[in-house]
């Protein structure tokens, strides 16, 4: 397999992954004046490549303006990428390259792959009944009889602990929570494989956040789903992940195991994020790490290390030499100069 940050893809993929993205890259052009010319390109994600096995949680965190929600649509194409590649294995077992696929072409693969969205007040249609939300997708993909679709709106209903007699009622109706059950009952209805939940509690209160991470874990467990989750808080990435991912400013700067990334981080960036997750106990003592400033523009990162500028560990290597990906034991992978010479506080320690 080849390292991430490496040259390329290997033909020769690893059995327990679905999902494969190398060096991809997604830029948005800035246009100025009357003629519309490029200026210059906010490099939204720039060159990231990472795996997602087969059953696995896979957490995309870091602030506002790091590619996480760029990312996760150029995965589904709701936005085409600049370049890189994006490998899926579909549920017949075979691999599709789906950056050089059509939106026509695209079409037989979206019931495999869904997403749950952010904000449940915006992504339902306030003039949809619960039935005609859940079962549009249905209807979209073959199921013209009505009375099947009913039933299967009845089934996803009581799969996400709502009850069948509320399909007839408007998404103004419910809770903030009920309506992120119905999101994620929609994206549940065409069975796929591979789910992407952007951010789906942050617009909720703590206590509901709570039953739907957990409802969320019964159901992958429960149907065997693959999870891409976008998240800036960290201490629900803790409860729901495997794996994580941290960007900073289109740049995957650290990836691995949750217990190796939260205990023991490697980057300097990691560690500042795990800094300002709150503690319950008041007698606790942490190591305070600053986090100086604003996050970079990806319109103009600057040079060597983009994080260099906020960092209490930048020298002046950092200032001027990019930071290859760095590979450690059980696939962990940090790009970060002083990997190898900084020893950082992680959630249980400082």
């Amino acid at each position: 397999m080849t390292p991430l940050g490496g040259a390329g893809p290997n033909p020769d993929y690893e059995s327990e992954n679905i999902l494969e993205v190398r060096n991809l890259k997604k830029h948005f052009p800035i246009r100025v004046g009357f003629a519309s010319r490029v200026a210059g390109h906010v490099r939204a994600v720039d060159g990231i490549s990472f795996d997602v096995r087969r059953g696995e949680t896979l957490a995309l965190v870091g602030e506002s303006g790091s590619g996480k929600t760029t990312t996760v649509r150029c995965i589904v194409r709701a936005l085409d990428p600049t370049g890189g590649e994006i490998r899926f294995r579909t549920d017949s077992g075979s691999w599709i390259e789906l950056c050089d696929l059509s939106r026509r072409e695209l079409r037989p693969l979206r019931p495999q792959m869904q997403m749950v969205f952010q904000d449940p007040r915006s992504s339902l249609n306030p003039r949809m009944t619960v039935l005609d939300i859940i079962g549009e997708p249905l209807l979209l993909n073959g199921m013209d009889n009505r009375s099947d679709r009913i039933d299967r709106v009845e089934e996803l209903l009581r799969l996400v602990r709502l009850r069948p007699e509320y399909m007839r009622r408007f998404p103004h109706a419910f809770s903030g929570g009920q309506r992120q059950r119905i999101g994620i009952a929609r994206a549940l209805a065409l069975n796929p494989r591979l789910v992407i939940a952007d951010e789906p509690v942050s617009a909720l209160d703590v206590s509901v956040q709570a039953q739907t991470l957990n409802l969320l874990l019964e159901l992958q467990e429960q149907l065997g789903l693959t999870y891409i989750f976008v998240a800036h808080d960290l201490s629900v990435v803790k409860h729901i992940s495997d794996r994580v991912a941290v960007m900073y400013v289109g740049k995957i700067v650290e990836i691995g195991e949750r217990d190796d990334v939260f205990f023991d981080p490697k980057h300097p960036y990691t560690a500042a994020l795990l800094n300002s997750v709150p503690r319950t106990d008041p007698r606790s003592r942490r190591t305070r790490i600053p986090l100086r400033g604003e996050v970079a523009d990806p319109a103009n990162p600057p040079p060597g290390c983009h994080f260099h500028p906020r960092c209490a560990h930048a020298i002046e290597r950092c200032r001027t030499e990019t930071p290859a990906a760095e590979v450690l034991d059980r696939g962990r992978r940090v790009e970060c100069l002083r990997v190898t010479e900084l020893d950082l506080p992680g959630v249980g320690t400082g």
